[in-house]
């Protein structure tokens, strides 16, 4: 018997199977891929931020070392933060380089050139972070003595010291204290000129990653922004110069009238006053709070706490101990000062200018 069988409709064909990927699994396959490309890289840049705040750490406490050197070898007379042609005079400093010849007084008025005998001359732990070079043996004078890659607490450890009426004179020098505002504590002093001066060694700042910062508000750090050769607290004096946008107490830095007083810059020298571009706020400006953002309010230009790494400042404290610091800590003038803890207040810690 014959089966017929039906004539087979063209219309109608044995599915094939799909090559290829559409449009849409290529841009899933594409998302995926960015993804993993862009974890990979922030893995890569926070363990080369790890690497090289560890490397500056390092490099701090050899920097601390050298600075109790000095001491040791000055009947521990801490290393002067800051002294001018007439200051350098007076004290008969005459400072030389690696080769025996005298180095110029304008570029020894910062601490560089005094420090660099006790690091045997190294210059890469201050200044390796400068790649305008190729040679560090090439780096000019001028920005040796301006711009290592960490800054000295210059006015409260060991004096920051100008020419008045022909005599050295030291800033902030015995000026007593606030206690609590309106409650001074007279004729304390306020520098450590020596190093057994220092009452906690384990808290004072010695050394900390610092730049020469404009007013105004900055959010990211500038990793590759210059250094610079002091570092301030958050209050010098009763001079606000920074504030952590996050800090605990930033509210109570928001006085009428703390910014300026009149106090400029006069007296420090044309080096200072060029190397600053300072100029004097008027004594009713008032500061500006920044709301839901972290990171540093400046206002004024100074050289302020710089986080080079990772959103921290590396430092080093007196007791040769280092630290990646976040800028609410360095907001206690414990942290840069004596007599600090004796305060009601260690955020708003000030003295008499």
């Amino acid at each position: 018997m014959t089966v017929l069988r039906p004539f087979a409709n063209p219309a109608v064909r044995s599915p094939r199977r799909r090559a290829g990927f559409t449009i849409v699994e290529l841009l899933v396959v594409i998302s995926v891929i960015a993804i993993l490309i862009s974890l990979l890289s922030v893995g890569i840049v926070q363990a080369g931020g790890t690497a090289r705040q560890t490397k500056a750490l390092s490099g701090l406490k050899q920097i601390g070392t050298a600075w109790s050197q000095y001491a040791a070898q000055n009947e521990d007379r801490a290393m002067p933060g800051y002294m001018d042609d007439g200051v350098q005079a007076a004290f008969k400093i005459k400072v030389r380089n690696a080769a025996g010849d005298r180095v110029d007084p304008q570029f020894c008025r910062t601490y560089p050139f005094r420090l660099l005998p006790f690091l045997d001359n190294e210059r890469t732990i201050l200044y390796d972070y400068l790649t305008d070079y190729e040679e560090e043996a090439n780096i000019p004078d001028a920005e040796i003595a301006a711009n290592p890659a960490y800054g000295y607490n210059a006015y409260y450890i060991g004096g920051w010291y100008t020419t008045i009426d022909g005599a050295p004179r030291m800033r902030f020098s015995s000026t007593g204290y606030f206690k609590s505002p309106g409650n001074l504590v007279p004729n304390q002093e306020m520098v450590a000129r020596a190093t057994t001066q220092i009452q906690r060694t384990s808290d004072m700042i010695v050394f900390g990653s610092s730049y020469t910062a404009d007013p105004g508000f900055y959010k990211n750090a500038d990793g590759l922004a210059r250094g610079a050769a002091w570092i301030n607290p958050h209050t010098r004096g009763i001079t606000p110069i920074w504030a952590s946008s996050d800090g605990l107490q930033f509210d109570n830095v928001q006085r009428a009238g703390i910014v300026g007083h009149g106090l400029g810059f006069g007296g420090l020298g044309e080096f200072a006053a060029d190397f600053l571009r300072t100029s004097t706020p008027s004594a009713q400006q008032t500061a500006t709070l920044v709301q839901g953002n972290a990171g540093i309010q400046v206002f004024q230009t100074e050289a302020v706490p710089l986080r080079r790494y990772k959103n921290t400042v590396p430092t080093v404290r007196a007791d040769n101990s280092t630290q990646a610091q976040g800028l609410r800590d360095l907001m206690s003038q414990v942290r840069w000062m004596n007599h600090a803890s004796f305060a009601e207040d260690a955020v708003q810690f000030s003295h008499p200018e």
